[in-house]
């Protein structure tokens, strides 16, 4: 069931993305595709810069996953390549231990939704601050700042936010 939302005259079915960056985890990078494709307006799942048991082994799992439900699975080298190669127009990082930053919710909806790639750190390895560059450093205001909380949890509330945004434009 793909969204489609009208701004004016003109109808734009937003391309939604989610991200995990540099995952160690193989079961927490199954975890973030089964939740990402859990939602039907989630275009894609993509991966950048995978390392140790995530590479080896949940990038295979995944694309089984992907493979198995028709959905797209990609992976990245680096963030940069979301806009070269993907046209990605928006690119939200959600960090919840960031102070002084914007909340999901007022981002995605003062964005023009053509594109938007939901970005979560799914391993030890840091965001650097070029690659925060990128876009727009955002967290879900409802959970705590205190840390960051597991990546599916995070990925999961922003996915629930973007479907009650979504389905407000109906």
């Amino acid at each position: 069931m793909s969204r489609v939302i009208a701004f004016g005259c003109s109808e734009v079915k937003p391309k939604i993305h989610v991200v995990a960056f540099a995952p160690s985890s193989p079961h927490r990078l199954v975890d973030l595709a089964r939740a990402a494709y859990s939602f039907n307006f989630v275009d894609g799942f993509i991966v950048v810069k995978p390392v140790s048991l995530a590479a080896q082994i949940g990038v295979p799992e995944v694309f089984k996953i992907a493979y198995k439900y028709g959905r797209s699975f990609y992976i990245l080298a680096n963030l940069r390549e979301l806009k070269e190669i993907l046209n990605i127009d928006t690119i939200v990082f959600i960090l919840q231990n960031r102070k002084e930053v914007q909340d999901f919710s007022e981002v995605v909806k003062n964005t023009v939704m053509n594109s938007i790639a939901i970005i979560v750190q799914a391993g030890e390895t840091t965001i650097n601050k070029d690659d925060l560059s990128l876009g727009i450093v955002a967290r879900i205001c409802e959970m705590s700042d205190l840390f960051s909380p597991n990546p599916v949890a995070e990925v999961t509330a922003a996915l629930m936010k973007l479907l009650k945004i979504l389905s407000s434009f109906r």
